[in-house]
């Protein structure tokens, strides 16, 4: 009965708090993949996620991060959207760059794959947290926290050179903090007003899964309860035969 009780009491926050779907936190995460197969070819494809949903994609063979979704630009006006696409423009090509001076300078040999995880999770009351993670070859090795470059705790010695030569670049670092600390949140609150229909619609098919599963388990604690009853009544009828 402990273990039912137990399963019930995971199950109802998780039920009824998906159902507030606008007083929740929400994850906007971006993630892109970059493969160098030497140093003259390279492609880099991109995509965003708000939680379970993707709203934006951006191709090699694009200059411009596509909207999945029509509203997934927010309340930005489309100066502030051309603005963005021209800062993202910039940082495809100086990473490109970058990657290959920093595959010199470390002798590091090719083909090299790199995955970056960047965005923001934004809480109610107007409150978030940022993150951005960068993978080498699927390990985790750099992350910037607060306004700096920072190594992952299992990061080899020698990208310590390169972490000095990124933070010696304050106005990319400046952008970098702007992005995650400004502009995502921005992003995900005007995403959530402009989108509210159809994040309501896929929050609500969540939510039905989740009352089926509470409906059965309900049924199955009152089986277990009608059960027990049973036995309770045989072992008093028991002990009063004896007596």
């Amino acid at each position: 009965m402990g273990r039912v009780l137990f399963l019930l009491s995971w199950l109802l926050p998780q039920v009824w708090g998906n159902s507030e779907v606008l007083g929740r936190s929400f994850l906007f995460r971006c993630l892109q993949i970059s493969s160098f197969a030497n140093s003259s070819w390279w492609r880099t494809d991109g995509l965003a996620w708000l939680g379970e949903l993707q709203t934006h994609r951006w191709s090699n063979a694009s200059d411009k991060i596509d909207s999945v979704k029509p509203w997934a630009q927010g309340t930005f006006s489309s100066q502030q959207c051309d603005q963005l696409q021209y800062i993202f423009r910039g940082y495809r090509n100086s990473f490109t760059r970058d990657v290959q001076e920093f595959a010199k300078m470390l002798s590091l040999e090719y083909p090299i794959e790199l995955q970056l995880s960047a965005g923001c999770e934004v809480y109610p009351g107007n409150v978030s947290e940022k993150f951005f993670h960068i993978a080498y070859q699927g390990d985790y090795i750099l992350s910037f926290h607060g306004t700096a470059w920072e190594p992952a705790p299992q990061a080899p010695p020698r990208l310590d050179s390169v972490i000095k030569v990124l933070n010696q670049d304050q106005g990319t670092r400046e952008t970098v903090q702007w992005l995650l600390s400004d502009i995502c949140p921005q992003l995900v609150n005007g995403i959530l007003e402009t989108g509210k229909s159809e994040l309501e619609k896929q929050d609500g098919s969540h939510t039905s899964v989740g009352l089926i599963i509470l409906a059965v388990l309900t049924c199955l604690v009152s089986l277990f309860m009608f059960i027990l009853a049973l036995i309770w009544i045989r072992k008093r009828r028991s002990y009063e035969d004896i007596l």
